[in-house]
């Protein structure tokens, strides 16, 4: 149907502007790619490979959860977060950093 090929080309869109972002040393942008996109799993697999913004995800996953009143059920989530503090300024403030870094590239 047309509606499986629209999901083909925008899941492969997706993946080439992932390797795209990834490949220019964007993992920041990457990562928020998948946020933005609500691949959690996905968002998580790139900070946690990349050793950056696992608690922004982490953030993230939260307030979305709270936003639509539902509990964690992703066990790799509630792992992280045992063990990760989120502190919003501490996100916002490495946020920022990542893309004052981008401008001077």
């Amino acid at each position: 149907s047309k509606e499986d090929k629209k999901a083909v080309v925008s899941t492969q869109s997706t993946g080439e502007a992932e390797g795209t972002l990834l490949q220019a040393g964007l993992v920041y942008r990457a990562i928020r790619l998948n946020i933005d996109l609500f691949r959690w799993t996905r968002a998580l697999e790139l900070a946690v490979k990349h050793k950056t913004h696992v608690d922004t995800v982490l953030a993230y996953r939260q307030k979305y959860l709270q936003d639509f009143a539902l509990e964690e059920s992703d066990n790799s989530f509630v792992q992280y977060s045992k063990e990760i503090q989120v502190d919003w300024t501490t996100i916002q403030n490495k946020i920022s950093m990542e893309l004052e870094n981008e401008r001077g590239k």
